[in-house]
């Protein structure tokens, strides 16, 4: 115990002997640490908000009738994804109408649930105004030179109906050319009531949480004839690659900063070494092994990582909460994880670090350090 006591009154001393070469290890080592937080930080709450991003692209799955089939019966559809919390469904229904005389592809959905499964979409009013409203896409609102407010007419075979036009929207898909009319209005309009095209599904959660859920509902969808299950590949392959991207690149970052501090740390515990010369031979001519010499060197270096890595922690999560905000307009929470792992590394670099220049000592000859020469 009294070794310990000593040694740590020898380091807590020697901190301050130096000061300017103190602060530039721990200058070296705090940028690192600063740096190994912020990635670290971003790394494990990425893919949370790189899907959050994605899922403003809309759905990832669909429900869509098997074979040649155009459509299937809605309570079928709903049984099959029954019993999947977070799970969000769109039904929908097209038909081929007619607009001033000219061929339109009707679109039958739930209105007031648009903004929640396609948040990306531009122009989305912001409440529809009771049932008897529809919108249209950018393209043949442009075509047919409607506008909003607008009083629009669709026909399909004997039947028609009028309603004002509640907004245009911008969706970059096929939507741009559709009029997007209630679901009843539809269904009452071509006689299919009880019947769908399609149920677009968001799944909340990564790429492989999609995909498993992708996988439990194609094992459902193999006892119901009459639909099947259908991921949205270019969004899940997407997402997945672009995680494995940024996480690759935020690693291969960190390693050449780690890689840097290994250097100047090195850098500057040789010079310590050497200037300590004189120390080093009187402590050695009273005793001191080799070894017990080298703790030395460790412990304050060791010391300083520390204080280090609880600077780089907190400049670290500052710096990866001010991306979060930038890049994907949300916050993020302090992880205890990663100022464990930030300390954790920033010691163990500073330890690889000393440990080079220590093993000068064993060839430092304390009577010839003591005549000066």
């Amino acid at each position: 115990m009294a070794r310990w006591r000593m040694l740590l009154r020898v380091v807590g001393k020697a901190l301050w002997v130096r000061p300017g070469k103190l602060f530039l290890s721990i200058t070296a080592l705090t940028v690192g640490a600063t740096l190994v937080s912020a990635f670290l930080s971003l790394y494990f709450d990425l893919p949370q908000k790189i899907s959050s991003e994605f899922r403003t692209m809309g759905p990832n799955l669909i429900v869509a009738p098997r074979g040649q089939g155009q459509t299937f019966p809605a309570e079928i559809a709903k049984e099959l994804v029954a019993g999947y919390p977070g799970v969000t469904g769109l039904p929908w229904l097209y038909a081929i109408g007619k607009a001033n005389g000219r061929d339109v592809i009707l679109g039958g959905t739930e209105l007031a649930n648009l903004a929640r499964m396609h948040p990306g979409w531009q122009g989305l009013p912001s409440g529809i105004a009771g049932p008897e409203a529809l919108i249209a896409g950018e393209q043949v609102a442009t075509v047919f030179g409607w506008k909003p407010g607008a009083i629009v007419h669709v026909a399909y075979a004997d039947r028609d109906i009028r309603m004002p036009l509640a907004g245009i929207v911008s969706t970059g898909g096929s939507e741009d050319s559709q009029v997007i009319v209630p679901l009843a209005a539809l269904e009452s309009l071509t006689g299919q009531a009880g019947r769908l095209s399609l149920i677009q599904l968001a799944v909340p959660g990564s790429a492989s949480d999609v995909d498993a859920t992708w996988q439990a509902l194609l094992a459902r969808a193999g006892a119901v004839p009459e639909v099947e299950i259908r991921a949205l590949r270019p969004v899940l392959e997407s997402e997945a690659r672009v995680v494995m991207k940024v996480r690759g690149l935020m690693l291969g970052l960190a390693g050449i900063v780690l890689a840097l501090v290994i250097l100047s740390v090195l850098t500057t515990v040789s010079g310590r070494i050497l200037d300590r010369r004189k120390d080093i031979g009187v402590m050695k001519a009273l005793g001191g092994s080799d070894a017990s010499i080298a703790r030395f060197f460790l412990a304050e270096t060791a010391a300083q990582a520390l204080l280090a890595a609880a600077l780089g922690f907190g400049a670290g999560f500052a710096l990866a909460q001010l991306a979060a905000e930038r890049i994907f307009h949300s916050a993020i929470a302090p992880r205890w994880d990663v100022a464990a792992a930030v300390a954790a590394i920033t010691v163990s670099v500073a330890l690889i670090a000393t440990a080079l220049p220590t093993r000068w000592i064993r060839r430092m000859d304390a009577a010839v350090i003591l005549r000066g020469e």
